[in-house]
């Protein structure tokens, strides 16, 4: 159930995790979901229908819904502090064309992303007060 994440010839896995996501449309339900961040891309999975239903799931389901990949490219990303209801403890990542995750807990995401992309020399810029952009 998901498909398989395929690295781009030449592409370098720095950290392959798992995070805490909000994930649906018009309503959004925290999920437990891999994130994989590489040195061109993040990605997550996203788990589409079933993301309302994964908390109520069997650890053997829940091994068995992966979900399907969807990819961030690093070049011009934009991080900020994200909102979703009243809830404002959230990261939100989003690409030039539009795509967005919000990932849970503003300050540890915000730590280890930031952590994670300097191990391999790419850094954040601070664009504005709770804003940031990704520099290859």
């Amino acid at each position: 159930m998901g498909k398989k994440l395929e690295l781009n010839p030449g592409e370098n896995i720095l950290i392959d995790t798992k995070r805490s996501t909000l994930q649906g449309k018009k309503i959004k339900f925290p999920v437990y979901t891999r994130c994989v961040l590489t040195d061109q891309r993040f990605v997550y999975f996203h788990l589409g229908k079933m993301a309302p239903f994964y908390l109520q799931l069997g650890i053997l389901l829940r091994l068995l819904a992966k979900g399907n990949p969807v990819s961030l490219p690093l070049e011009g990303l934009k991080v900020s502090r994200g909102k979703y209801g009243k809830n404002k403890k959230l990261l939100e990542l989003k690409s030039i064309n539009g795509s967005a995750v919000l990932l849970e807990r503003f300050e540890k995401s915000l730590e280890w992303l930031r952590d994670s992309l300097l191990t391999s020399g790419i850094g954040l810029t601070q664009t504005g007060e709770e804003e940031w952009q990704v520099t290859l």
